[in-house]
C-alpha cells in the first residue's frame, strides 16, 4: 500500500491541474515521470484511470473516484504537516479559497493584500465562481458562498446575512410611478436574477404581521448580479438588490429606494464552507477570522443604508 501513496498523489496533481506538464511544474518533477507513474499506477490498479487525447485528457469514472479520495488523501497530510507547524502558531502552505464571484471581487479581493501581509509565509490561491461547487472534487480548503444549501460532509460557520433592497432608476419611476405596497410589483417590469440553480421571481417582504410573497416577471432576466443592478441603473426596471452590491448608487441618486418601511426578507447568508475535520488547519481558520473581522459584526457597506433599515418595522 505505502508504494502506491506517491502514485497516487502524482495522479491527483495531474487531475486537479488538468494535464501532466501543469503537473509537473507544480510538483518540481520531470513530466517522464508523472507519466510513468500515473501509468505503474493505473496498471497496479487494474484499471484505466485518464482517458489521453493528443490535445487534452479527461478522468474515467474509476479515475474521477480515485481523485475525489486523492484529494482527501492530500488534504490529510497537509492537515498533519499543519498541526506540526501550528505547535509555533505558524500560517504557511498553501490556501485554495473558492469565493462567489460577485461579492469576491468587490468585497474580498481588495481586502487581501492585507491578509497576505500578516502571512507572509502563505500562498494564497483564490477562484471567483460563478457554478454551484464541490469544495472536494475542486481542490478547495475553503468556500465562500452565499447560500443555505450545505454540501454532504462540509462544515459552514455563517458570516452574515445580507440586507437587501429594492431599487429602481429615477426615469423608470418617472415614467411608470412608484409604488406603496408589494401587490403593485405585478403591474411593473421586475428584473430577474434567473441562475443556472436558481431563479429568484418569488420577492418576499414583511411589514409588521403583514407578509407577502410575490411573483413578479419581466423582459430581462440575467444570471450575474451586477449585471441585474446595471440593469436596474439603465433604467430598465425594479430590482431585489443585496446591500452588498450597491456601491453609491443610491447616494448618487442613480437609483431610488422602493417600499422602505417594508421587510425584504430573501434569506442569503454568507457562509465559510470548508470539510468537516478533527482539527481545522490553521491557514484555514487565519482566513475565516480575517474575513469576519474585515466584514464587521454589521457588514461595513450596510452602515451607510442604516436610515433605510430603521423605516422597517
Amino acid at each position: 500500500m505505502l508504494e502506491l501513496l506517491e502514485p497516487i498523489a502524482i495522479f491527483t496533481h495531474v487531475a486537479r491541474a488538468g494535464s501532466f506538464s501543469a503537473a509537473a511544474r507544480r510538483l518540481s518533477i520531470s513530466k517522464s515521470k508523472v507519466s510513468t507513474q500515473v501509468a505503474d499506477l493505473e496498471h497496479k490498479l487494474g484499471v484505466q484511470l485518464i482517458q489521453r487525447t493528443t490535445r487534452s485528457l479527461s478522468l474515467t469514472e474509476a479515475g474521477n473516484l480515485l481523485y475525489i479520495q486523492g484529494e482527501e488523501l492530500l488534504r490529510d497530510a497537509e492537515q498533519a504537516v499543519a498541526s506540526v507547524h501550528n505547535l509555533n502558531d505558524a500560517t504557511r502552505g498553501v490556501l485554495k479559497v473558492g469565493i462567489s464571484q460577485s461579492f469576491g471581487t468587490m468585497h474580498i479581493i481588495p481586502a487581501l493584500p492585507e491578509f497576505m501581509a500578516k502571512h507572509p509565509e502563505l500562498e494564497l490561491q483564490v477562484s471567483l465562481l460563478d457554478h454551484k461547487v464541490d469544495v472536494v472534487s475542486e481542490g478547495l480548503d475553503l468556500l465562500l458562498t452565499m447560500s443555505e444549501q450545505l454540501p454532504l460532509g462540509m462544515v459552514a460557520r455563517p458570516l452574515m446575512k445580507c440586507q437587501f433592497l429594492l431599487a429602481a432608476s429615477p426615469e423608470y419611476i418617472a415614467q411608470n410611478g412608484t409604488i406603496s405596497r408589494p401587490e403593485q410589483l405585478v403591474d411593473h417590469n421586475c428584473l430577474v436574477y434567473q441562475g443556472e440553480w436558481h431563479e429568484h421571481s418569488m420577492w418576499q417582504f414583511k411589514k409588521g404581521d403583514d407578509y407577502c410573497e410575490i411573483g413578479v416577471s419581466g423582459n430581462f432576466r440575467v444570471d450575474n448580479a451586477p449585471a441585474l443592478k446595471s440593469a436596474a441603473v439603465s433604467g430598465l426596471g425594479i430590482a431585489y438588490l443585496a446591500s452588498y452590491l450597491l456601491e453609491d448608487e443610491i447616494e448618487q441618486g442613480t437609483l431610488v429606494p422602493l417600499l422602505p418601511d417594508w421587510q425584504l426578507t430573501n434569506n442569503l447568508p454568507l457562509q465559510a464552507v470548508y470539510p468537516r475535520r478533527k482539527h481545522l488547519a490553521p491557514k484555514v481558520s487565519s482566513f475565516i477570522d480575517f474575513i469576519k473581522g474585515h466584514i464587521g459584526s454589521t457588514p461595513y457597506w450596510d452602515t451607510k443604508y442604516d436610515h433605510l433599515y430603521k423605516l422597517r418595522k
